[in-house]
């Protein structure tokens, strides 16, 4: 059994379709900019429709809970 990289793969499809006098397949990844990009602006778009800062719906006591996050613990200097 042969194993080939992603890119191995890819040369060789790419050859083997322009042998046949087909198009190339498109790149490895080459769409995943586009899937980005859709869930951002779908995203962005849900929470317009949430209303400013995506708090429509709730309550008082959790707007304020969300506000207000947990001080980080300090260390206490040791004395030397």
């Amino acid at each position: 059994m042969v194993r080939m990289a992603l890119m191995d793969q890819y040369a060789l499809d790419i050859w083997r379709l322009g042998s046949h006098g087909q198009a190339p397949p498109p790149a490895p990844g080459s769409h995943e900019a586009k899937l980005l990009r859709a869930w951002w602006v779908a995203r962005r778009e849900a929470r317009k429709e949430l209303g400013a800062g995506g708090t429509a719906g709730r309550d008082e006591a959790q707007q304020r809970a969300s506000r207000t996050a947990p001080r980080p613990l300090r260390r206490r200097a040791g004395r030397a």
